[in-house]
């Protein structure tokens, strides 16, 4: 796999990642294979079923830039408020499963499962001839699994690398107690080593943060808010890590692009990289989002990725 495109996550910012998305398709770029993890999974897996449904219906054929406009479409009709995504669960709800010590989060994400099965099929990802892979963490043993669709229980993965800490309810895969898995963006933000691990030649990372956390007043005191902003802040330094490691790993590598002949990098050699993440903090409040909020963010994703690809990938 020599062309891998890496969708960072980034919750209902991921809005912003479809929009660069369709920029890139448009720029000529075509993946050998697409990893995600969180809304960069979702993404990914939509990309993914879709480009699979073209092969089985067009003869091999694939439109990436009709799949793109489509995975912008899809969140403007399909993503328009909070309540598509997830549900706040009630006071009595919640202090219920506290004394029970089954705490399924403070968001009923049934909407988001709906939207998954009514969206994804296993047999198009199966077929489909670009790779996939997304990134959940098992908070049992502690390590990130890149799950692919040969998988058992794939759209189970999918669901867990979306699922916020606390806010979202734990996920069995299966429906097995001692298989639990959470967002894997505790540990991968942006799948980027995976990539790399893999053997990609090329990359372009579509990130959903800017490197630097957006100050100003957050209402603290709300704990959806709380939570929120906490994870924002840990993502940030993961993702700034991941990003960070490809470029320097890069830096420290020969630049006639031959191989490196000893240390750490040795046999290995440059890859064609871009990174393209928000020139600005996205603003955008995850209990309160609107259509127009979703229509602005996939804007500014494309005039964003279009202006980046202007200069090239770097090498």
């Amino acid at each position: 796999m020599s062309k891998i495109l890496v969708l960072a996550g980034g919750s209902v910012k991921g809005a912003f990642q479809t929009g660069v998305i369709k920029s890139v398709f448009e720029s000529g770029f075509r993946p050998d294979a697409i990893y995600g993890v969180s809304a960069g999974s979702m993404n990914a897996s939509f990309l993914v079923n879709d480009f699979g449904k073209q092969f089985l219906e067009n003869d091999g054929f694939i439109d990436f830039i009709q799949t793109a406009q489509d995975l912008c479409d899809f969140w403007k009709s399909r993503i328009q408020t909070p309540d598509c995504l997830a549900l706040r669960r009630g006071t009595y709800d919640l202090g219920l499963s506290a004394l029970r010590r089954n705490f399924q989060g403070l968001l009923d994400t049934t909407p988001l499962r709906d939207l998954l099965n009514d969206t994804i099929s296993v047999r198009n990802l199966k077929i489909s001839p670009i790779g996939l892979k997304v990134g959940a963490v098992d908070i049992i043993q502690g390590g990130i699994v890149y799950a692919d669709p040969t998988y058992e229980h794939f759209l189970d993965y999918v669901m867990a690398s979306s699922a916020i800490p606390i806010l979202m309810p734990t996920v069995n895969i299966g429906g097995q107690p001692d298989s639990a898995f959470l967002d894997g963006g505790m540990r991968d933000v942006a799948p980027i080593k995976q990539a790399i691990e893999d053997g990609a030649e090329e990359i372009i990372c579509i990130a959903c943060h800017t490197r630097d956390i957006d100050g100003g007043n957050f209402p603290y005191g709300n704990l959806l808010a709380l939570v929120d902003r906490i994870m924002d802040i840990s993502v940030n330094e993961c993702l700034n890590a991941d990003l960070d490691y490809a470029e320097f790993m890069n830096a420290c590598l020969p630049e006639d692009g031959s191989e490196a002949q000893e240390g750490y990098l040795k046999g290995r050699k440059r890859i064609k990289l871009k990174i393209i993440r928000p020139h600005q903090p996205l603003q955008v409040d995850i209990q309160n989002f609107t259509h127009y909020d979703i229509e602005r963010l996939i804007n500014i994703g494309y005039e964003t990725g279009k202006l980046e690809l202007a200069s090239g990938l770097k090498k």
